[in-house]
């Protein structure tokens, strides 16, 4: 993840640059309507193309192999405290954008490549189970040849930031193809609106709800086969590496950090505000004061900063280690430690926010019950802490051990 080549864009300047643009009240203001609408912030994105932001993972101004995972995670911290779910959508982005950048060339996969490296589009793509399904073989995403096209069909769901993407990363196995001793896999860029593909339009949550995280249909997409990068299934597979899937992961992380740090700053502030329990006249105690005077919130305060302090510490510590490991089982022990701290952290800091803030804190036009959707929304990705917990367990026993991109890939 190391980046030793010539770069024109300062790190520190680049994040400044970032804080001070959503810190603005008219992003902060189209971050909470889009949250209200359910609907990806397309302003917000257009900011973020403008700032450079958007293609910054394949621009060569941050050096030839793209930025340094230390700048990717402090750009998904900072959009997270102001605005989780476009976070998540860029974040699904950039992993559609590196993954053009490691395809050899093909028409479409260079159109969409130059368009993004020069923070003129974004992509998606879309490769779970439908929102509206439990089911994964309910989704199965395929083509079939015909003679020199490939025709692609299958509905598949959480198509991040599909709202304002350009171009959507479509695939599936070419039917018929195992007869050949193997099944292949055909992917290629298809065009926002063309013939044979849909956004449902459909994404609808509890939290995270401006993500546009729609389902993608491909009914009937026909692309010719030359538009397409055709691999054996098991290759694709095989060239996915654990630094990979650690990039959207920490990517991810980021964004709970920025949210979980949003919660605790909320917190803070509204217990030195809020004097008291009864209103004035009526049952009042024999004393009231401010809440931040309280020991009950000295405590859960308290609790909140150490999980926020030890994991940004333990999550950008991990970051300057990366590169450091010969032994990738003990790298993937590390990473899974990170993920799992970092997830606890949104738990106890989401938890206790609500906890210590109240009823007063979780009414709706207070930005905290956002926050906390928001936050509850961000750790119900494939990762599940238990899940995580076992594995640390059964990695300690020496055992082989994975660590997994949001999508459980």
């Amino acid at each position: 993840m190391s980046n030793d080549t010539v770069r024109t864009v300062e790190p520190d300047v680049f994040v400044a640059r970032l804080r001070e643009r959503v810190d603005q009240p008219d992003y902060i203001k189209r971050t909470a309507e889009a949250d209200r609408l359910g609907q990806l912030s397309i302003e917000n994105v257009r900011t973020l193309q403008e700032l450079g932001v958007t293609g910054m993972v394949v621009d060569p101004a941050h050096g030839e192999t793209g930025p340094g995972l230390d700048l990717i995670v402090r750009v998904t911290e900072t959009l997270g405290y102001r605005d989780p779910s476009t976070a998540v959508a860029l974040n699904m982005h950039w992993g559609g954008a590196r993954s053009l950048g490691q395809m050899p060339s093909f028409p479409r996969r260079d159109e969409a490549f130059a368009a993004i490296r020069a923070h003129e589009a974004v992509t998606c793509g879309a490769f779970s189970v439908p929102s509206g399904s439990l089911d994964a073989r309910t989704a199965r995403l395929h083509c079939r040849a015909d003679g020199d096209d490939l025709v692609f069909s299958g509905r598949a769901g959480f198509g991040s930031m599909s709202d304002a993407a350009a171009y959507v990363m479509v695939g599936g196995v070419i039917d018929g193809s195992a007869e050949d001793g193997q099944e292949l896999f055909a992917m290629t860029i298809a065009r926002s609106g063309e013939p044979g593909l849909i956004n449902h339009r459909n994404w609808s949550a509890m939290g995270m709800r401006a993500t546009g995280s729609n389902d993608i249909e491909c009914a009937g997409l026909r692309v010719p086969r030359a538009d397409c990068l055709v691999t054996p299934l098991d290759s694709l597979k095989a060239q996915r590496k654990v630094t990979d899937s650690a990039i959207v992961a920490f990517g991810v992380a980021g964004i709970w950090l920025g949210a979980a740090r949003a919660a605790f700053d909320f917190t803070l502030d509204h217990v030195q505000h809020r004097y008291g329990y009864m209103a004035e006249g009526t049952f009042n105690p024999a004393a009231q004061t401010f809440h931040a005077d309280e020991a009950w919130a000295h405590t859960a305060i308290g609790n909140m900063d150490h999980w926020l302090g030890t994991g940004r510490a333990l999550l950008y510590d991990m970051i300057s280690r990366i590169d450091s490991y010969d032994d990738e089982h003990e790298l993937t022990r590390d990473l899974v430690r990170t993920l799992f701290h970092l997830r606890r952290m949104t738990e106890e800091v989401a938890m206790g926010a609500m906890k210590t803030c109240g009823a007063h804190g979780f009414v709706t036009d207070r930005p905290l019950e956002r926050i906390f959707r928001d936050l509850l929304g961000g750790v119900v990705m494939a990762w599940k802490t238990d899940q995580l917990q076992q594995t640390l367990g059964v990695g300690a026993l020496g055992r082989p051990i994975r660590f997994t991109g949001p999508g459980g890939n």
